[in-house]
């Protein structure tokens, strides 16, 4: 079964029992700089929602998306073509550790991903194989991601990852391992009261910049509103429904 978004002039179906993207590509797609031309590498794909959401914001871009299981692969296929940019978002289906390898080095201006965040000895997994994916580090881990996405980019190429607080001193001390160095970090906040789920960060490689702590994005002004700036986020993609799918995920140990 699936459902179908209504994201400006798109149209994006995911599975209804499977993984199913909420707010965390809209943060990411909203955080990372963009220009024209850049050749773009999205590890994780899943249904194709990021890089969907990337050409909206920048329609000169060129993604080579990459999606280990097929189920997500298929509809990843389906919704770039049916919103008819298969020349600009080119889905490989296969592990990202291999298919890395195959990639044209130092060829990427920017890596973006929205990884499984949790470790794969921790906590209970989904029964549900798609979603247990997707949500723990069975296949892919950060080390991983980071390992093989950072041969890929440019020099003063940047990479974009969300994860949880408890992972940042791991994912800050991973990336300078590989000499993706920290330079910006954001810290989102279900409500002005609660403490951070979420933080999404860029680095940039071989370059050390300082690390700007942009201001706390907060996604909830009450039980029932988004806060301003997270209205603002959704319109810049004109998105017109799935608030309610966000909502019912609200407090199950994460915003999304």
């Amino acid at each position: 079964m699936s459902k179908f978004h209504t994201i400006s002039r798109m149209i994006i179906e995911q599975n209804i029992e499977g993984y199913r993207y909420s707010i965390e590509p809209f943060l990411l797609a909203d955080f990372i700089r963009m220009q024209a031309g850049f050749s773009v590498l999205d590890v994780g794909t899943g249904c194709g929602v990021i890089p969907l959401l990337m050409t909206i914001r920048e329609p000169d871009l060129q993604v080579t998306a990459v999606e280990v299981q097929e189920s997500l692969y298929n509809l990843a296929v389906e919704n770039i073509s049916q919103n008819g940019l298969i020349n600009r978002i080119r889905v490989i289906h296969g592990d990202f550790l291999q298919v890395a390898p195959t990639l044209e080095k130092e060829t990427f201006d920017l890596a973006i991903s929205n990884p499984p965040y949790r470790k794969a000895d921790t906590g209970r997994k989904n029964p549900n194989g798609e979603k247990a994916i997707a949500r723990h580090e069975i296949l892919l881990n950060l080390a991983a991601i980071l390992k093989h996405s950072a041969p890929l980019l440019k020099p003063g190429g940047k990479i974009a990852l969300a994860y949880p607080p408890l992972r940042l001193n791991e994912t800050l001390t991973e990336m300078k391992t590989w000499e993706l160095f920290p330079s910006r970090l954001r810290f989102i906040h279900g409500s002005r009261e609660a403490d951070a789920k979420i933080f999404l960060v860029e680095g940039i490689k071989g370059t050390r910049p300082d690390c700007v702590v942009e201001a706390p994005l907060y996604v909830y002004e009450n039980e029932n509103s988004y806060t301003e700036e997270m209205k603002h986020i959704y319109d810049s993609f004109n998105h017109t429904d799935g608030s309610d799918d966000i909502e019912k995920k609200r407090y199950s140990g994460g915003l999304g």
